[in-house]
């Protein structure tokens, strides 16, 4: 008798990812209100207790988006910063350019961080992806300051100046409350490069 991965089309491995994947397409379409598990299973064409091998509620598959969504900014401010091999001031730039740049293309995404949707702080795993994303500033920070370009002081400090200049220049963004055309690129990196660089003037040596 077949079990029922294969009954829902999917292998085991794979049935998470094409759950999170339905969850955050409802999420754009109709924000967190507009999720129930049960839809998750009907957008993702498996049956209506499938989602219940990953997640054990819907709180907990919004946690699993949040995860997401905090390892997918990671990624793009590590893989920002490795491109640029000019020093960190350059990649710090780099960096926030893609932390707003991922806010802006997955705003939904980033207001389930963010934005106080969760009732709590997501799991462990989920916390420790977002300090992965602050890492990469703090890592950067670091290098600054033995470069003697930036000033010596604590790193997490320096690092928080800013992570809190992009992530509020971000949230200012996918709100709507800032005149800037998010749909152009050059524009939208013109406007983050220039506040990264006077936090860059804020923080040098």
């Amino acid at each position: 008798m077949p079990n029922d991965s294969s009954k829902d089309g999917y292998h085991h491995g794979d049935l998470r990812n094409a759950l999170l994947s339905a969850a955050e397409g409802l999420l754009v379409q109709h924000g967190p209100g507009g999720l129930s598990l049960r839809e998750v299973a009907r957008v993702a064409g498996v049956s209506h207790t499938a989602p219940y091998r990953h997640f054990s509620d819907k709180a907990a598959l919004l946690q699993a988006l949040a995860r997401r969504g905090f390892e997918r900014l990671h990624a793009a401010m590590t893989d920002a910063a490795a491109g640029v091999p000019h020093g960190p001031e350059q990649q710090l730039i780099a960096a926030g350019i893609a932390c707003v740049r991922h806010a802006v293309n997955h705003a939904e995404i980033t207001q389930l961080m963010f934005g106080g949707t969760l009732a709590s702080t997501v799991d462990a795993a989920g916390d420790m992806s977002g300090r992965d994303a602050f890492a990469a500033l703090q890592t950067i920070i670091e290098s600054g300051i033995s470069a003697g370009v930036f000033r010596q002081r604590e790193p997490r400090e320096l690092a928080l100046v800013a992570w809190t200049s992009m992530h509020g220049l971000a949230m200012l963004m996918t709100a709507g409350l800032l005149e800037v055309d998010t749909g152009n690129p050059a524009a939208l990196d013109q406007l983050v490069g220039s506040v990264a660089s006077n936090v860059i003037y804020g923080i040098a040596r």
